[in-house]
Parts: C-alpha cells; sequence; structure tokens
C-alpha cells in the first residue's frame, strides 16, 4: 500500500513539472477545473520544497538549548525521584513481590562447625538474611546462597571494618560469630521492625579464611555493587557531636541552590561576555545564617571527618551504586544531596566566605569530587546526555578520564586499605578496561603485595599496550621485603603525589615517541627484567638543589593558595629562591647550545610586564626569548590540562615575577583576571609537584623526578607519549627513575633523530 501511494504521489510530480515545463498544452479541461488544478499543484511544490538548512549558530543554540533542558529535567526532577526511591518501590512493590529469589541448594551435606556453604558456580554470592527485632533484641541473621541475576534484589552496605581487634557477638545461621563493632554498629541501626532485610556484607558473606573464593568473590563486586537496589552507606554511629548533622545536609542542599544554579550554568562563560552577562543574572548565594547568626558547621565538618571518607573500598561502592543513601544511626540522607553539598561548600568557601577548619575535610572533598567524577564517567549516558552524545556521535568516543585504572590507582593514593593488595584490586571493578588479560590481574591474596603491583604494571604495559604506569614514581623502603620489586614497579601504597604528564591525553597529548607509535617491550624469564626499544638522547647536566617541597608538593588548599599569591614572606622567600634557580639553569642551558663563542640573550626579570618603546611605552608581558621558559614552567599546559596558549603565557609571566622579584600579583592583574591567575599558578604546581627543574648536557631544559641526578640518562622509549630519566647500574642495564619534560622532545625531535644522540634504536635492560 505505501509503495503503491510512493508511486502515485512520484507520478503526479512528474505530470505537474511537466505542465509547467509546457506552456501550450491544449484546453483539455474546463477552467475551475484547471485552476483547482494549478492551484494544488503549487502547494504541492511548495511542500516539497527542500528546507534551509540550519547555520553553525543555529545548531548551536539548538544544542545548548537542549542540552540545558537536559540537565534541568535531571537535576530537578530524574534526580529527586532516584534519589528517594520511587523507581525502586515501583519495582519492589510489583514485580518482584512475585519473582523470587534464584537460590542456590547445596550440592553436598554441609558442615555443621562452618556458617558457609560453598560456592559452586560462577555467578553464585551469598546474601546476609537480617531478621526483624525490636530495639534492644539480640542480633540474628543467616547467610543464602542466590544466583546474581536481575531477579536477586537485596542492598549492599558500604561501612569501615574498624579494629578487628575489638569484636561483639553475632548469631548468624545457628551459631555464634565474631562481628567487629562498626559492623554490628550498622547491623543494629539498619535492622526492621518487622520484615526481613536482604544484605550483602563482604565481611560475613564472603569467608575470609579463603583466599581462592575471597579472590573469585572480588572479580564480581563490581556486579554486585552494580545490580544492588540500594547501597546503603554507613557513616557510624551518631554521637551528640554530629548530632542534627544529617538534618542541616539536606537543609543546605536546598539553600546552596543559587550555587548549584551557577554550577551547571557555567558551561555558559564559553560564550564569552555574553555568556559571562547572563551568568551574573543568575541569583546570587548570600552567608548563611545573615549577619545576626553564624552557621554552625561543626556537626558537618565531624562528620565528614570520619573513617569512612578514608578508605579505598569507598570508591568502587560509591560509584557503582544506581542509588545509595547515607545512614547515621536512624538518619539518611541520600548521596546525591551530601554530594552536592561537599561541591557547593568548595564553592562557598572559595565565593562567599570561609568555612571554617575547612582545610579539615579536604580528604573527604577529594573522596566526593573522585567518586562523582568517576559516576559521570561510568553513567555518563544517564547523567550527562548531552556530554554522552556529543562524544559518542560527534567528537568519536568518550573521554573517560575518571575510568581507566592507572587514573584510578594514582587518584585514590591517599586512601587507606587494610591489605595492600587492594590498592589494586579495589578498582577492578570501577574501570571500563579489560582486566581478564592472562592472570595478570586476577586476584590472588597469596602474593606478595610486591608481586601484585609488578603483574599490574606488567598489564598495563603487555596488554594495555601503553608506558603510561612508568609515569608513576614512588619512595620505597628497603626493609619491606613484601614490598621488593624492580625500579620499574612503584610501591602503590606510598605514591608521590605528582600529577602523570599522561594524565589527560584525551585534551593533550604529547608524541615524544613519532614514528614509533608501538610498544616494543619484553620480559625476561624471571619477571624482573624489562626490555624497551628507544633512543638515548642526552645526559643529565644539571639539576635544582632548592627545595620545592613546601611550593609543589603538598596538596594545596584555598589558604595554602592564597600563600602562593604572596601573603606569607617564607613562602615568597623560597619561591623567589627556586624560580631565581630555574632561570639559572635555562640560561646556562640555552648558552651551551650556542656554539662559535657567541652570547646568549639572557633571561631578566625586568624584561617581564615592562614598557616597551617601540609601542609607545606600552606594557609588554614578555619578550620573544621568554617564550620556551615560560611553556617549559608549566609543561605546555594549563590547568584544565589542555594545551597552553599564546593567551597564558602573560599569567605565567606575571606569576613568575611575582616570585622573583616580590610584586603583588594585584598590581599586574584586575579583580577579574584573578581566576586566570589562581589557575596559572594551580598549572605551575601540577608542572613542579614532585619534580626538580634540570638541564641537559646539550641544552635541553624542563622538569625531572625528584630523584633524578646528575648523570642520568635521558631516553625516548618506543611507544611512550614523553620521554625518561634512567640511571645506569654499570653492567650495561638500567634503572627507572621516572617520566620527564624536556623543551624540545615532547613533539618527536628526538625519535627522529633531530635532537640528541645521533645513535641508532637500542634495547634497554631495565632493572
Amino acid at each position: 500500500m505505501f509503495v503503491s501511494r510512493a508511486l502515485r504521489f512520484q507520478s503526479i510530480r512528474t505530470t505537474f513539472q511537466n505542465t509547467r515545463s509546457r506552456r501550450s498544452l491544449p484546453n483539455l479541461f474546463s477552467l475551475p477545473r484547471r485552476q483547482a488544478l494549478h492551484d494544488a499543484a503549487q502547494q504541492k511544490l511548495q511542500y516539497e520544497a527542500p528546507r534551509k538548512r540550519l547555520t553553525f549558530r543555529q545548531k548551536l543554540e539548538v544544542y545548548i538549548l537542549l542540552s540545558a533542558t537536559a540537565q534541568c529535567i535531571i537535576f530537578f526532577v530524574y534526580e529527586p525521584i532516584r534519589d528517594y526511591g520511587l523507581f525502586d518501590s515501583i519495582a519492589h512493590w510489583t514485580v518482584f513481590r512475585v519473582v523470587p529469589f534464584k537460590k542456590v541448594r547445596p550440592q553436598q551435606k554441609l558442615d555443621e562447625s562452618s556458617i558457609y556453604q560453598p560456592i559452586t558456580k560462577p555467578n553464585e554470592i551469598r546474601l546476609l538474611v537480617l531478621e526483624p527485632g525490636s530495639p534492644g533484641d539480640d542480633l540474628e541473621c543467616r547467610l543464602i546462597n542466590v544466583r546474581l541475576s536481575w531477579r536477586t534484589k537485596y542492598e549492599a552496605l558500604s561501612y569501615t571494618w574498624g579494629d578487628a581487634s575489638i569484636t561483639r557477638p553475632l548469631k548468624c545461621s545457628g551459631q555464634t560469630i565474631n562481628a567487629t563493632a562498626s559492623l554490628h554498629d550498622a547491623l543494629t541501626d539498619l535492622r526492621l521492625p518487622r520484615s526481613r532485610r536482604y544484605l550483602w556484607v563482604d565481611a560475613i558473606c564472603i569467608n575470609q579464611a579463603d583466599n581462592d573464593e575471597k579472590g573469585k568473590q572480588i572479580m564480581l563486586m563490581g556486579q554486585i555493587y552494580t545490580q544492588a537496589r540500594r547501597v546503603l552507606i554507613h557513616l557510624g554511629k551518631p554521637d551528640p557531636s554530629v548530632e542534627g548533622a544529617m538534618k542541616d545536609i539536606r537543609s543546605l542542599d536546598w539553600k546552596f541552590m543559587p550555587l548549584h544554579a551557577l554550577r551547571y550554568c557555567s558551561r555558559a562563560a564559553v560564550f564569552g561576555p555574553v555568556g559571562v552577562f547572563f551568568m551574573d543574572l543568575l541569583p546570587k548565594m548570600k552567608p548563611l545564617g545573615g549577619k545576626e547568626k553564624n552557621f554552625d558547621w561543626a556537626p558537618i565538618m565531624i562528620l565528614l571527618q570520619r573513617p569512612w571518607f578514608q578508605r579505598t573500598w569507598i570508591i568502587q561502592e560509591a560509584v557503582l551504586a544506581k542509588r545509595a543513601d547515607v545512614v547515621c544511626g536512624n538518619q539518611t540522607v541520600p548521596w546525591a544531596a551530601l554530594e552536592r553539598v561537599v561541591v557547593a561548600m568548595n564553592m562557598y568557601d572559595g565565593m562567599v566566605e570561609s568555612v571554617p577548619d575547612y582545610s579539615e575535610i579536604e580528604q573527604a572533598v577529594e573522596a566526593v569530587s573522585l567518586i562523582r567524577s568517576a559516576r559521570r564517567d561510568a553513567y555518563r549516558h544517564v547523567l550527562m546526555p548531552d556530554h554522552w552524545l556529543l562524544h559518542r556521535y560527534i567528537l568519536g568516543g568518550s573521554r573517560q578520564e575518571f575510568s581507566k585504572m592507572l587514573d584510578l590507582v594514582q587518584l585514590a593514593r591517599a586512601f587507606a586499605c587494610t591489605n595492600p593488595r587492594d590498592k589494586i584490586y579495589g578498582m577492578l571493578g570501577i574501570t571500563n578496561e579489560d582486566t581478564s588479560g592472562g592472570e595478570y590481574l586476577t586476584p590472588s591474596y597469596d602474593s606478595s603485595p610486591g608481586e601484585v603491583f609488578r603483574r599490574y604494571v606488567l598489564w598495563e604495559i603487555l596488554h594495555n599496550k601503553s608506558l603510561r604506569v612508568l609515569g608513576v614514581s614512588s619512595d620505597k623502603d628497603p626493609a619491606a621485603t613484601e614490598f621488593a620489586s624492580p625500579s620499574w614497579v612503584p610501591d602503590f601504597t606510598r605514591l608521590d603525589p605528582a600529577q602523570r604528564l599522561t594524565r589527560f591525553e584525551k585534551r593533550a597529548n604529547y608524541i615524544a615517541s613519532l614514528g614509533h607509535p608501538n610498544v616494543e617491550a619484553r620480559v625476561s624469564e624471571d619477571g624482573h627484567t624489562l626490555y624497551l626499544k628507544g633512543k638515548l638522547i642526552d645526559t643529565i647536566h644539571t639539576v635544582a638543589a632548592k627545595p620545592t617541597s613546601r611550593i609543589f608538593d603538598s596538596v594545596t588548599s584555598s589558604d595554602e593558595d592564597k600563600q602562593l599569591l604572596g601573603n606569607k614572606k617564607e613562602v615568597d622567600n623560597l619561591a623567589r629562591a627556586w624560580m631565581k634557580e630555574a632561570m639559572g639553569i635555562w640560561n646556562a642551558a640555552v648558552q651551551r647550545r650556542i656554539k662559535d663563542g657567541g652570547v646568549a640573550r639572557p633571561l631578566l626579570t625586568s624584561d617581564l610586564w615592562a614598557p616597551n618603546n617601540k609601542n609607545g611605552g606600552e606594557l609588554t608581558a614578555y619578550p620573544e626569548h621568554w617564550t620556551y621558559f615560560l611553556r617549559a614552567l608549566i609543561c605546555d599546559r594549563t590547568d584544565w590540562g589542555n594545551f597552553a596558549t599564546v593567551g597564558d603565557l602573560p599569567y605565567v609571566a606575571g606569576v613568575v615575577r611575582s616570585w622573583a622579584v616580590g610584586v603583588p600579583l594585584g598590581r599586574m592583574f584586575s579583580k577579574a583576571e584573578q581566576p586566570r591567575v589562581q589557575g596559572t599558578i594551580q598549572a605551575m604546581i601540577h608542572a613542579g609537584r614532585s619534580r626538580r627543574f634540570a638541564s641537559t648536557g646539550m641544552g635541553l631544559a624542563g622538569f625531572v623526578p625528584m630523584r633524578a641526578q646528575e648523570g642520568d640518562h635521558v631516553a625516548v622509549l618506543y611507544g611512550s607519549n614523553v620521554p625518561c630519566v634512567l640511571r645506569p647500574t654499570g653492567d650495561g642495564k638500567y634503572s627507572l627513575v621516572g617520566e620527564c619534560y624536556m623543551h624540545g622532545l615532547m613533539w618527536g625531535a628526538g625519535a627522529l633523530g633531530l635532537v640528541g644522540m645521533k645513535g641508532q634504536t637500542r634495547e634497554f635492560a631495565i632493572v
């Protein structure tokens, strides 16, 4: 029918087109009917006329409109409905009231001395059935084995194990076991008065005495937390110090609405003055409590210092949760509300007024920020559909900057775990990478931590074909034999706070091994010697002696950032000494590049932001010969990880002049430019943290690892985006020091043989 209609319309269209072209047709119809046919043909032609294409600006406006609409729907409709469990309640009281669990019956007679039924099937887990009871009654529970599927509905518990030596008795499956005090408190708070509660609790549902079972169950933890109907985050028992904290969090979530709106509308800044004008129209956040009464931050600050925010496993447990609630005693608040409040507190502290003792909750802020970013990567199609569609169908793939294994391991370096092996195993459930590469990442608690770390590094190099992991450095304790490993394997429990040069490779990527993009690696039979092909470039000539720990190595808070702007003499003096030494190293390196006895033009701070007589006395940010040095100070990147542009260098020059001479930045930049200045300082912190300024014999200069020494070699390894520093061991082999930034090598000049020693490709044996 549809085909016949299409053919009929096509014949009518052809007839009318021929009618228009042949004006001398005989009068076959009467005048009224001919006029009617003519009008119908005109309407048909007008209807089928090609539509006018949208301009780029119109397409951008449509995208912004749809994006803003989607964000409003998600923020004001979807998230509140999800957070308060409407979707879950509908499913729980309809489908899952008639669809039971798929239990697993034991295949053999159970051991009466154990509470555990053996796990025999691939997707089999145990659930803890918490029996109902009144306050004061003894806790009673039992374990059941079920198949992990859509039919299995349960809640997963996220809590802090606490001190294993402090235990309380717990009746489980007809026996009395010892549970940690924190677990006993959590089960007491979560017990329902009239109905059973089905929970997944790692300490009980996994036989902790069976390392083989523990390893297999850890591989399922990603599915366990993803398929849970809700994750219950228990922060501990309430006490007078946190009384009212949960209520304040719910209240602040609404009071911070102007900050939420500003954060969601911040993308309008890309439109320049028009976007800024639009953002200025938004409601302004006022100080809490007004002028007469100050807001009491103490309960919230104490709650955010609870041990839960310091655990490694919380990242996986909170990231994978479709829905999560924070529990403290009998008070509950959605995780999304806590997340929004913590993010808004950071904005409130910087834009409205300082929050008392804000530096005390930096660990909690870091944890919440990491979880928030990783959740956006995991559920980007739901939480940020506009970004997901843009990257998937237009830009070609998503950034996924918080779901790669190496990024997660390094970002979680400050989090604690009882077992050091969990520094690696705790991230297996979150990463979007394929972790099935042989036996490299198969959890094995019988192996030493050093062996687990070595296997993970080999997985990155041999399975992922990537040398990014060589940019991770750490301190090592020679006395800790269980952490013994080759130089190319860091101790992931003692990582340096440096940000890898390859961290934001989707935003800006170096190409030091241009022409040799593939990793050429092999490992010795014992697995402790790594062979990599590459080229030797040069030898380190000078390394800065001035310490930079007070400037770059610490995790800077807002107060420390203010100190970096010149509010503290001690930091000023240290920054001035370090900047002058870096300038001296650069001047000497440039001089070594000049042959025939020439003299290089030195770097002088008096040239920065100085009047230029050629331009009628106007201020010039920096002369041309300063360009490469300014780029080297920030590793040619902004604080957001993008490549630095010409517009970023004047701010770098201003910070250099301020640090070297002591001129306040307020004299060079207006108040409106302070965010760019702060971003420049943050870029310099990222570049110099855990690194030292250095130069090579032939005049290259940049940042090297803080443990680098004079005489170390700079090499470009094939497949690596950045150069590295190797230390000869005297037997023809090398030890790895770490990645480096050498201005002049980052774009492939060394790999192509344009810079450095004119040697051929060689294989480095790294022990």
